[in-house]
């Protein structure tokens, strides 16, 4: 793969990249396969469950305009750095919370996610210019394995342990990625060329 200039481990990076679209189906889908013990557990019913589920997505949708926004404005990286922490201490908030409050536990990894994973995909296709449809399969097929691993690990996980066992397993890997996403650097911008084209609509309509 031929990385952009200045980045000497284009492998690496898309290989970090992946993780983080990892994170995010691995964030929807292991809590998800198992919210109907969740809403037994507390009282609730197929309504509950339904509710935990579409807050996560829900938040992505609405935050994703946003903090593409704001990715463009303070940097693509910190705000992928930035989407990462909130996942994670949202994660480990569930620890201390009510159980009854995991749709606000859900929401704020919504929120979290809805930055890395905007975020991601457009790092990919910056970092990747000349090859960015082989860079972009790789990117997906490791977030993909989320969607597999995700309900028999997270169903594994609280089998073996409880509900607020595999949301410090999610802690974990998201801080992980976290870590590892430091060796990232902002893409450089491309050059804006000067428009020296003084053809107007008034010229087309209006001839001399």
């Amino acid at each position: 793969m031929t990385p952009v200039t200045g980045r000497l481990s284009p492998r690496r990076d898309l290989l970090i990249l992946g993780l983080v679209g990892f994170v995010t189906s691995f964030g929807a889908h292991a809590v998800a396969v198992n919210l109907p013990a969740y809403a037994q557990q507390v009282g609730g019913g197929p309504f509950t469950i339904g509710l935990l589920i579409a807050v996560y997505d829900f938040a992505e949708v609405i935050a994703k305009p946003v903090l593409g926004y704001w990715a463009d404005k303070r940097g693509q990286v910190v705000t992928l750095w930035a989407g990462l922490a909130v996942f994670s201490l949202a994660s480990l908030a569930f620890l201390v919370v009510d159980p009854r409050l995991l749709i606000a536990v859900r929401l704020f990894q919504g929120l979290g996610a809805s930055a890395f994973s905007v975020v991601s995909v457009a790092l990919v296709a910056a970092y990747f210019p000349q090859e960015r449809g082989q860079s972009l399969g790789v990117y997906n097929a490791l977030k993909g394995a989320g969607y597999v691993v995700a309900p028999v690990m997270g169903g594994y996980i609280v089998t073996r342990t409880s509900l607020a066992g595999l949301f410090v397993v999610s802690a974990l890997i998201g801080l992980t990625v976290l870590a590892l996403s430091f060796l990232l650097h902002e893409p450089a911008r491309p050059v804006e060329l000067d428009d020296d084209d003084d053809f107007s609509l008034k010229d087309f309509l209006v001839p001399r």
